[in-house]
This record gives C-alpha cells, sequence and structure tokens, in this order.
C-alpha cells in the first residue's frame, strides 16, 4: 500500500509542468527520465525512482549551479525581506548575503576547482552581487508589489500545470507586469532560450488572468555600461524578450504534446548532443553519448602519411 501511495503522489507531481522539463525532453527525454524518475520505469532503486548519479568523478563540476544559486538567493532576499527600503545600506548587505550563502550551499554541490579556483568563485558572486543592485538600481526594478521567486502552478487542463519559479516579478505604478530572469552567464544571449520567460509569462497569466507586458534577462557579470564582448549598442544590464497571444498558444499547445509524452510513458530515447551532454550528470553513463564520443574520436584521428622519399602507394623506393 506504501509503495502504490508513492507511485500515485508520483503521478500526481508529473502534473506540475516546468520550463526545466519542456527543456529535457526536447532536448533529450532520457535525461528527463533518468533526473526525475517515472511510474512506469525501475531505473535501479524502485519503481518510479530517479536514476543514481555516477561517481563524482564521471560528473561535471557543479561550480556554475552553486554560483546561480548564491546569485539567485541575493535577488530573493533583496527583494522579499525589502532590503530595498534601505538603498544607503543595500550594496553592502547583498555582498554579505553572497559570501554567507556561498559557504552555506557549497556543501550542497559537486566542484571540481581546476576551470577556476573556488576565490575567484568567491569574487565572482561578490562582484556579480554588486552588479545586481547596479542593474536594478538603473533600470529601476521596483514598483509597488516586487516579489522574487515567486512560484506558479496554474491549470492548463484536467492533466497539466503550467508552474514556474520566476526570479523577479514586478507590478510598476502603471499596472504594468515585468518578469525578469537572472543569468550569471559569461555570453549573453548565447544559451538563453527566450521561451523560458515566455513559460514565467503564461503561467503567471493563467494563474492571475493578466499578461505580463515586459521580459527579460539580466547579467550578474555584465552591470550598465560594462556591456559583454562585441555588443552593439548601449547597455544597461538587461536583454528584452518578445511576448505574443500567438506566443501563449504556441506554448500552451506545446505543454499539452509533451505532458502527454511524459504522462504515457511509452519512450525516452537519448538525443547524445554535445552542447546539452557537457551540462547533463549522466553524460559518462550515457552509453549513446560514448558512443558518439568515440564515434567522433575516430573521425579525427589523422590519416596515415606516406613518406614520398621512402616507399610510393606500391612499394617502390624513390633513390636521391
Amino acid at each position: 500500500m506504501k509503495v502504490s501511495y508513492k507511485l500515485f503522489e508520483k503521478e500526481e507531481n508529473m502534473r506540475n509542468l516546468y520550463w526545466s522539463h519542456i527543456k529535457m525532453m526536447k532536448e533529450c527525454p532520457q535525461r528527463y527520465l533518468w533526473s526525475k524518475g517515472h511510474p512506469k520505469y525501475d531505473l535501479g532503486n524502485g519503481l518510479g525512482k530517479k536514476k543514481s548519479l555516477p561517481p563524482e568523478e564521471g560528473r561535471e563540476s557543479e561550480h556554475h549551479r552553486l554560483m546561480g544559486s548564491v546569485l539567485s538567493k541575493v535577488v530573493e532576499l533583496v527583494y522579499n525581506d525589502e532590503l530595498w527600503k534601505e538603498p544607503k545600506t543595500l550594496m553592502e548587505k547583498a555582498v554579505d548575503i553572497a559570501y554567507k550563502e556561498f559557504i552555506f550551499l557549497e556543501s550542497e554541490h559537486y566542484c571540481v576547482w581546476s576551470y577556476m579556483t573556488r576565490q575567484e568563485a568567491i569574487d565572482c558572486v561578490i562582484e556579480g552581487a554588486k552588479n545586481f543592485i547596479r542593474i536594478m538600481k538603473e533600470n529601476r526594478l521596483i514598483g509597488p508589489w516586487s516579489r522574487s521567486e515567486v512560484k506558479m502552478t496554474p491549470r492548463l487542463n484536467n492533466y497539466v500545470n503550467i508552474s514556474g519559479i520566476a526570479d523577479l516579478v514586478y507590478r510598476d505604478k502603471d499596472d504594468r507586469i515585468h518578469i525578469l530572469d537572472g543569468k550569471n552567464a559569461m555570453t549573453p544571449n548565447k544559451y538563453e532560450d527566450p521561451d523560458q520567460l515566455r513559460w514565467y509569462a503564461l503561467s503567471f497569466m493563467l494563474q492571475y488572468g493578466k499578461m505580463p507586458e515586459r521580459l527579460a534577462f539580466f547579467y550578474f557579470r555584465y552591470p550598465p555600461k560594462n556591456p559583454p564582448k562585441d555588443y552593439d549598442g548601449e547597455w544597461n544590464g538587461v536583454i528584452e524578450v518578445s511576448i505574443t497571444k500567438e506566443d501563449m498558444k504556441r506554448l500552451s499547445e506545446e505543454a499539452v504534446n509533451i505532458s502527454k509524452e511524459i504522462h504515457f510513458g511509452k519512450a525516452f530515447p537519448p538525443k547524445p548532443k554535445a552542447k546539452h551532454c557537457q551540462f547533463c550528470p549522466y553524460e559518462s553513463v550515457c552509453e549513446e553519448r560514448q558512443e558518439q564520443k568515440e564515434l567522433n574520436r575516430a573521425k579525427r584521428k589523422p590519416k596515415e602519411v606516406v613518406n614520398p622519399f621512402t616507399e610510393d602507394h606500391q612499394g617502390k623506393t624513390f633513390g636521391l
């Protein structure tokens, strides 16, 4: 009876469809299955449970995830604890949060300090916290109602809830709704998917009955007047994302289709691709990915070159 209840609970949880689920199902359904588990599959730990992570030496370092979590906490406390009401101490408090959260969250992440040192990571989040305050002030990211880590789980139909946790949502003095998401990316506008913000907009619209007027990404590494390399134009730390009613319809249809794929659970095929696999914690134990890497290595292997001063392809010796 206990197992049955757990499986029922798992099926109920599958109703909550997050953007991360959409992203994984589009990039590699097998990663979704291994990361989330499914009531119809036993991945080695019992029916419905997710697959165990490989040994740490076979996993990617989580230092980027750690830094992102720290900076998200800075944004959360600045807004939800209303630290912005004391502008004179805001920068100092943001830095203090960044340092303490790094120490607190470090043990929860597997980090290999080779790509960057631990101190460099600490410096990065401290500077990121400062940059966020600069971006916030420059763009006036505040209003009569301002919240961070806004959780939304509105129902789309009887089978799926459009779920999301938005970094920042605020209503300005003209009652316009703004939804923003913070990124610690070194290459702004390269890997971000605008549909992530549109997904949050759909979730907000279903929950509150109002479509947001503005969506945007902000970048912790690039404050105002310090644009990323090769950026053309004025830089304020924010990149806008368009939104239309057609986007809402398209994403709703996509949610229904992917939700059916998940619930029916007929197939979760692997789709190995370097730019996606490099961020997957299961890369080292994915047979399809390892086979692909082996084929790629074979293609790059240099062909044997015949020395023209010794023998030709028929074995004849050349004299000098």
